[in-house]
């Protein structure tokens, strides 16, 4: 099916199912993607039920209540129960019985890992996007089911593989108390787009010609050529519209500061310690957020964390450690949540430096690795060993056969063809801020060495290491990403040559090639094709050597309603979170 078509579909569905969609949405969020019907592409997806949906009317509270597993429905029940003379009206009882979220109160966050930079077109730290997914709003976002919906953007028009129209909701205004207008998403584009920017995300944006503004809230994006992946990067937290002003005040860069049009302001960043966001009272969502605010505590270490939720210190924590699963479980209080994550933990090899510029070193440390092992030590087991691409074999563009499985005598032989057969020293830059990247790090450096590659580990805490990383002072290190929702954006932005994301100074024509027929075509199965055969190549090269994809969870008090846990990570869901308590 047409991918575009299908998400023109998906918005449509939005307008005309109003509320009972939602409903539909939240209670079958586990049970996989809902097919959509084919629209024609010229088809306007209008989408101004998401603000009906999302409202504070009973109806859209319920559907929330009840999908984050409040006991509202069992409340009802009992009042029915109390109140009723008949089975028919006891059933009546408890279907109006159902309470509106509460409001008010301070969601405290046990988080992982700090913020790095708060400018949403710059920053490469998962950290600051979970802050700034709830602070800023772009045209578009993704639900829970990682659908694309509507945001800033109540509607739009694709009249050709290459033209799209988007109309602005009106009335929307930034926290600095100015209407947004189609100017500033204009600017926030061409911001990224901009050389003299240097954003990671210029690549996903490059395909754009030109981009008008009819009147002062629409948009016309035309595309150099057709590329298919427009709709997520428009619905990604990277991609949010920020005022010229504000970035103009501040010397033109946003990394200290943040002014967006999100359900929640950031008003206080204290360093390793907390950030403090706090309501937005203009929101465009009438009744949203329920929460006064969000407070983000950095708790690196795992036990400390799962003791701050356990302990109430905290409401909530991301990255429950798999370790401490079974105990947050057997806890009464405490509430968990969550399973597979769109997510890759790797090592990264620079291919700019010897010896791992040569292809037969990296493909021997390819076939030196027990991944299974990489990843019990690294997650309790929680995930799967990436034996392959990138990609876990159930997303659509997933390799479905393995290509490496360990074979120490095979890794003997390619060092010995490369020039190494008594293997070589070299360091690894390691984080053990994040325990799931440190403990793996720890059991690549043992491994290896039973082929004569001795890693001299270089520990550095996250800030540090992600300095280096990102400006490519490595030889080799373990890191990762996460979030994706369509495989362009870490298969182009990562691997591509001279993409900015790409550390490894990785460069294959051949790939480039198939990455970019990728992203002209439309049909999802002509691209999952081609985007294996790109796999492939990228896992034979081996630029990277994939470990493994992690299960993500987040564990909190049983007062704490309404939170969803997304595939790719986010947070987007504390705008529907309430403290009943």
């Amino acid at each position: 099916m047409n991918k575009n078509k299908q998400k023109v579909s998906r918005l449509r569905s939005w307008s005309s199912l109003g509320v009972l969609s939602l409903v539909l949405s939240l209670f079958l969020m586990a049970c996989g993607d809902n097919t959509a019907t084919t629209a024609p592409a010229a088809t306007t997806a209008a989408a101004s039920a998401t603000t009906a949906a999302a409202s504070a009317t009973t109806a859209a509270a319920s559907a929330t209540t009840a999908a984050a597993g409040a006991t509202t429905a069992a409340a009802g029940a009992t009042t029915a129960a109390a109140g009723a003379t008949t089975a028919a009206a006891s059933a009546t009882t408890a279907a109006a019985a159902v309470a509106p979220a509460k409001t008010g109160g301070i969601l405290k966050v046990g988080v992982s890992q700090d913020a790095v930079g708060f400018d949403p077109h710059l920053t490469n730290a998962t950290a600051s996007y979970r802050v700034l997914e709830n602070v800023y709003s772009g045209l578009l976002r993704f639900n829970e089911k990682l659908e694309i919906t509507p945001d800033l953007a109540t509607e739009y028009t694709q009249t050709d593989p290459t033209t799209y129209t988007f109309k602005l909701r009106k009335g929307v205004k930034f926290h600095n108390g100015r209407e947004v207008k189609a100017s500033d998403v204009t600017y926030s584009l061409n911001r990224i787009k901009d050389p003299a920017t240097a954003s990671p995300r210029a690549g996903q944006l490059a395909q754009i010609a030109s981009m008008e503004t009819p009147d002062e809230y629409t948009i016309v994006i035309k595309l150099k050529a057709p590329f298919s992946p427009l709709l997520a990067v428009l619905a990604d937290v990277t991609t949010a519209i920020v005022p010229k002003e504000t970035v103009d005040a501040n010397g033109g860069k946003m990394d200290k500061v943040a002014d967006g049009t999100g359900p929640f302001k950031l008003v206080e960043y204290v360093p390793n310690t907390r950030i403090r966001l706090e309501k937005n009272a203009n929101y465009y969502v009438a009744g949203k957020p329920y929460l006064d605010g969000i407070t983000f505590q950095p708790i690196p270490d795992d036990t400390a964390r799962s003791t701050a939720v356990r302990t109430g210190a905290v409401d909530l924590i991301e990255y429950a450690p798999p370790k401490d699963l079974s105990i947050l479980k057997q806890d009464s209080k405490i509430t968990v949540t969550g399973d597979a994550n769109n997510n890759v933990r790797f090592l990264a090899l620079n291919t700019k430096v010897k010896p791992f510029d040569n292809v037969k070193v990296r493909q021997a440390i390819a076939w030196a690795i027990d991944r299974q092992q990489v990843l019990d030590a690294a997650v309790n087991g929680a995930g799967t060993p990436l034996v392959a691409g990138p990609f876990v074999p159930s997303f659509w563009p997933g390799l479905q056969q393995p290509i490496y499985k360990q074979d120490l005598a095979k890794a003997k032989a390619l060092l010995a063809e490369a020039g190494y057969p008594n293997g070589f020293t070299a360091k690894l830059k390691n984080t053990p801020t994040y325990s799931f990247l440190g403990n793996a790090g720890i059991v690549v450096q043992e491994q290896l060495k039973a082929i004569g590659i001795n890693f001299e580990i270089v520990s550095q805490e996250w800030s540090v290491f992600l300095k280096d990383y990102l400006s490519k002072d490595f030889e080799a290190a373990v890191s990762g990403y996460s979030g994706f929702v369509d495989p362009d954006r870490d298969l182009s932005g990562t691997y591509v040559t001279g993409k900015q994301n790409n550390f490894m100074s990785y460069s294959n024509p051949e790939f480039d090639k198939l990455i970019e027929q990728a992203a002209s075509v439309s049909d999802q199965a002509q691209r999952a094709k081609l985007y294996q055969q790109a796999q492939t190549i990228l896992a034979t090269d081996a630029p990277m050597v994939f470990l493994y994809a992690a299960n993500q969870y987040e564990a909190m008090q049983s007062y704490v309603k309404g939170y969803l846990h997304y595939p790719n990570g986010s947070h987007l869901s504390f705008r529907e979170v309430s403290l009943n308590k």
